[in-house]
């Protein structure tokens, strides 16, 4: 069992609005503007004189401190926050240690190749819908994205929360909302709005249903608290997937929203207890296919499966960016197909259930998208007595669509970081669960061992794959115990 450090404790999630109030003639009073028009009668008289299923409210005025009504609309947008841009953090990247030879178990990229593919701006410029939704013919390029924006949320971070304006608070009492869940689905509702804040008050929200749905025409959202230390606003439940039905179902909290999702001074987790349970053991504490997202100063709780870094679909590249964030487990902690990028994170292997021989990263990147986990500028630490932990294998994870399967390779590379003497010395690269058969050795032996695919030119046959060939699991010049020497 995690200790969450989190102050309070709210019961469960699915907890009804505050009931509606009466006025001092026996009818319906008037309630805090919300900025939220309920029913057509709201824009001409201001106030609900019944209920009627929406969110009661006072008169609307469109005035500066209110933000712009949209015309037509009845949706009061609350103003966006001052003071302009701000860089996701002001460390810089982290000093590159020695330079070393490359190795067979341990690949280490040049640095034309390192500094030039392998910034944290390059996975993020383009994404989106891969080739037009159509897979390219053998996972061989080229490949093209529907967006190509050169997204630089390192530049352009979430900002302070000091200068939010909150359209919903979720807290135990005196916001505008106990469930999350629900302060989801009205922010999903105010799509004429550029971006909602929702705020979290300090204390501990435990239960199911924590989603954020997928609606075409949602707003951008920020969930946010304003305390700097993360650790006292706490979103936790305690599924698995043997509980819950699948790995997917025992999220604590899922992101299904399609764009620009931001997050800021939380911790998620996810505290089942392994073995209480017969089946699946993975218990995520997020699972996130939103594209562009963005999360600063969240701490990830967990043990098998913490976070997974998926997206809507095969064919969607779905990109996401960590900063200053805090990740913690002990097998496969952080999973998916979905391309994101650490930047000073802090990777901690929790060594109180398995000591020795857990697992970090279990990409599932399928071949034909160019980035799946870049890690820079990170600290992998670990409780005392770990050993032997290797810094990721790769998740030959069974595709939804047929003809897509066996094109999942798994693409990770870690850079200017500090590695701890917990890692695996000479092999960090885990063949557990590794694939037997690639397209370049297609050919099913009763005794084929399994193979990693360090490059492309380990999975494609000669003359097929991209030249030069493309690095799939690599470091270069990292630091510390068990860096590469």
């Amino acid at each position: 069992m995690k200790d969450l450090r989190a102050i309070g404790h709210f019961g469960g999630w699915l907890v009804a609005l505050v009931a509606l109030g009466t006025g001092a003639c026996g009818g319906p009073a008037a309630k805090p503007d919300t900025g939220v028009q309920d029913a057509p009668a709201d824009q001409q008289q201001g106030t609900d004189v019944a209920p009627d299923g929406g969110v009661e409210d006072a008169a609307v005025t469109d005035d500066a401190a209110d933000g712009p009504v949209d015309a037509g609309s009845g949706i009061d947008c609350a103003p966006g926050p001052t003071g302009g841009p701000m860089p996701a953090g002001t460390a810089p990247q982290q000093a590159a240690g020695p330079t070393v030879a490359t190795s067979a178990t341990r690949p280490e990229l040049s640095a034309a190749v390192a500094d030039g593919q392998y910034t944290i701006q390059k996975p993020l410029a383009k994404g989106w819908t891969i080739n037009g939704g159509s897979p390219p013919d053998g996972g061989v390029g080229p490949v093209t994205y529907m967006d190509n924006d050169n997204w630089d949320p390192q530049a352009n971070g979430i900002g302070d929360p000091a200068t939010f304006t909150p359209m919903f608070t979720v807290a135990a009492s005196g916001g505008t909302h106990t469930s999350l869940y629900n302060a989801f689905l009205d922010a999903n509702n105010m799509g004429v709005c550029g971006r909602v804040y929702i705020r979290i008050m300090p204390g501990e929200y435990r239960g199911p249903g924590m989603q954020l749905p997928s609606k075409t025409s949602a707003p951008a959202i920020t969930l946010y608290s304003t305390e700097s230390d993360a650790s006292k606003t706490v979103i936790v439940n305690n599924l698995a997937g043997a509980t819950a039905g699948s790995m997917t179902n025992s999220a604590t909290l899922t992101i299904k929203a399609l764009r620009n999702f931001q997050m800021k001074n939380l911790t998620v987790a996810n505290d089942y207890v392994e073995g209480s349970a017969t089946g699946n053991q993975s218990a995520v504490a997020m699972l996130l296919q939103a594209d562009r997202s963005q999360f600063e100063n969240v701490r990830f709780i967990g043990n098998i499966g913490t976070l997974y870094i998926k997206s809507s679909v095969e064919l969607v590249k779905a990109r996401s960016y960590f900063r200053d964030c805090y990740i913690e487990g002990d097998q496969d902690f952080i999973v998916g197909r979905g391309t994101a990028v650490f930047d000073h994170c802090e990777i901690k292997y929790v060594a109180s259930r398995m000591p020795t021989g857990g697992n970090i990263g279990y990409p599932s990147t399928l071949v034909f998208n160019d980035y799946g986990f870049l890690f820079d500028s990170c600290n992998f630490t670990a409780e005392a007595g770990a050993s032997g932990v290797t810094l990721g294998r790769q998740w030959m994870e069974e595709s939804d669509t047929v003809s897509l399967r066996g094109l999942s390779v798994g693409k990770m590379i870690v850079r200017n970081s500090t590695l701890g003497a917990h890692l695996a010395g000479a092999a960090p690269w885990s063949l557990t669960g590794a694939r037997t058969t690639t397209p370049k050795n297609p050919d099913v032996d009763a005794g084929q061992p399994p193979v990693l695919v360090y490059t492309s030119d380990d999975f494609f046959p000669t003359g097929v794959g991209p030249t030069p060939a493309e690095p799939y699991l690599g470091e270069y010049r990292n630091t510390g115990a068990d860096a590469h020497q």
